[in-house]
């Protein structure tokens, strides 16, 4: 993943992403928001052999700090706490969710040099997410 550190990856487009947000039960003014934001995720590796994802837009930032195959609390940008799980696969990084309710979310991010391809599936939502970034070339 050494390769892919440190990269801005930009959103430039999703499939089904609004089914998701109301799968989620996101409100209608909320959704609209979340599809609207300029989004762009960064992976870091920290000294301590932990990894931070952030999470950018134009309105908000966020990031989780977690280290790979281990479970941590995840408070998601909606402010609903979550059971999360990374782990690293070559050149995907795999990020499980489960909230309280029992639904669970599993997002697959492939990076490659010059984008990054998120896949998005859920229990229980009969559509496949998917969301394009590309690099920012600094």
């Amino acid at each position: 993943m050494d390769e892919f550190l440190g990269k801005k990856y930009v959103l430039t487009d999703s499939e089904n992403f609004e089914d998701y947000l109301v799968y989620l039960d996101l409100s209608y003014i909320a959704r609209k928001v979340a599809l609207r934001l300029n989004q762009a995720h960064v992976l870091i590796k920290n000294e301590d052999g932990t990894y931070t994802f952030q999470f950018l837009s134009t309105m908000a930032n966020s990031s989780i700090t977690f280290k790979p195959g281990e479970e941590f609390e995840e408070v998601k940008a909606d402010g609903v706490k979550v059971k999360a799980l990374i782990v690293f696969e070559g050149n995907k990084m795999i990020h499980t969710q489960t909230s309280d309710d029992g639904k669970v979310s599993r997002h697959e991010r492939e990076f490659f040099i010059d984008k990054m391809i998120v896949t998005t599936t859920a229990d229980g939502l009969d559509k496949i997410v998917k969301r394009n970034f590309i690099v920012e070339q600094q």
